[in-house]
This record gives C-alpha cells, structure tokens and sequence, in this order.
C-alpha cells in the first residue's frame, strides 16, 4: 500500500468515523419521532375515545338527568294526585255523614208528619155493635170521658161526656154519650137528670142496643126518687118492650123489691 493509498483510506475511514456518530443520532431522532407521532397518534386516538366516552357519558347524564327530572316532576304530580285523592276522599266522607244525617233527620220528620197526619185521619171502630169512621180525636175524647167514669170520677166523666155532645154533636157516640151522661147524674144523685138524658136516648135512637139499659136506668132513677108508680111502669115496660135483653131480669129483680103500692 502507498502512503498516499493509506492516507486516503484513513481520511475515508476517518471520515466515516466521523460521520458514523451523527448518521447514528439522525437514525435515533427518525426513530423517537416515528415514536412520538405513533404516540401522539394514539393520544389522539384515545383522546378521540376518551372523547366520544365522555361525550356519550355526558349525553347518558344529561337523559338520565332529565329521567331523574321527569321522575321528581312525575312523583311531585303523584303526590300531589295523592293528595287531592285524600281531600276528595275526607270531602265525600263528610258529605256520605251528612247525607247519612240527614237521610235520618228526613226520615224522623216524616215519621213525625205522618203520625201527626194518622192523628188526623178518621179511624174504623165498632159501636154499639156497628161499624163506623169516627175522627182520632173524637175517639179519644169519648175514651178520655168514659175512663174517668170507669175510674169513678163521676163529675169529671159527666163533663167530658157534655164537652162531647157539643162538639161532636153528629157523632156516632152520641147513644152512648147519653148513655154514659145519665149513668153519670144517676151516681150523682141527679135523679132527675139521669131519667132526662135516658129518656133522650130511647126517644132519639129506639132500635140502639142501649135502650133497654136506659129504659132499666130511668126506673131505677125513679125508684130511687121515691116515685114508685113511675118506677114500677118504667120496669114492667123493660120486660114487655125487650123480654130478650139483659135489663128484662134486671128488671123483674127490681120490680120484686120495689115496696107494694
């Protein structure tokens, strides 16, 4: 080898000592940029992910939000439904109890009406054997009297019977107010009286079932008036004019302790 060949083989090796170091340093800065570039390129792609994610993390909020929202606005209007439900239900339980109360009050008056009208309305009964309408309060009046008579209060009976006569005075009881008029003055002691009001019967109402009593009565009232004569004629006609009643025997009884003429 010559010495120029040499040299120049050691300024070529020399150079490419020299050029070996940076050619090595170009090769390490390509390959750190692919790095970086591939790197940010998967930053980016997982930035774009991470993104998307959130992007879709968000709009997954937001609807669930918005559910949420509905939900708190649909459970405030269930509520307040419920609420509502429970004034209308306090409302119409107060209105079932007044209509329950005033359904009873309705029929209390009605019963109270209807009594009071019943007091009005005329009544079948049986007198002296008949069937007649006489009004309530014609009833209870001869009752109210002939109790007091039952009971022995003769003056009070013998009042009422009068009242009657002359508030009722077409009364069907009218043969037994007399009846029970002359029945009151004989206890009384009213003999004359007594014989007036029987003898008022039989002429008014001769066929009434009463008149054989009263017949009896106005004999017993004249016996015991001292009038004899009378007595015993009233008696005897008792058992001539009604030998089938109950006064006939009473009658007879009567006639045999009636003092002889």
């Amino acid at each position: 080898m010559t010495p120029r060949r040499a040299l120049t083989g050691f300024c070529v090796a020399t150079g490419l000592l020299s050029v070996a170091p940076g050619a090595h340093a170009l090769f390490e800065d390509d390959e750190a940029r692919r790095a970086i570039l591939d790197v940010r390129g998967r930053v980016q792609v997982l930035q774009q992910q991470t993104n998307d994610k959130l992007d879709e993390l968000s709009r997954r909020v937001e609807r669930l939000e918005q559910g949420s929202r509905g939900q708190l606005e649909l459970q405030s209007q269930l509520d307040a439904m419920r609420q509502e439900i429970a004034r209308l239900r306090g409302q119409l339980e107060v209105q079932t109890n007044e209509l329950v109360t005033l359904q009873r009050q309705m029929r209390d008056q009605m019963a109270n009406v209807d009594s009071r009208i019943k007091r009005f309305e005329p009544v079948t009964t049986q007198i002296d054997g008949r069937t007649v309408t006489v009004d309530q309060s014609e009833q209870r009046a001869f009752e109210a009297a002939l109790a007091l008579f039952r009971n022995g209060d003769f003056r009070g009976a013998l009042t009422g019977f009068q009242l009657f006569q002359a508030q009722y005075p077409d009364s069907p009881y009218l043969p037994s107010v007399l009846f029970w008029i002359g029945s009151s003055q004989f206890a009384l002691k009213d003999y004359k009286g007594a014989i007036a009001s029987h003898q008022a019967l039989i002429t008014k109402y001769p066929d009434n079932p009463r008149a054989p009593d009263a017949l009896l009565n106005v004999g017993y009232a004249q016996a015991e008036s001292g009038d004899r004569r009378a007595a015993r004629s009233t008696l005897e006609s008792v058992i001539a004019r009604y030998p089938q009643s109950q006064a006939a025997p009473l009658a007879k009884d009567r006639l045999a302790k009636l003092p002889a003429r």
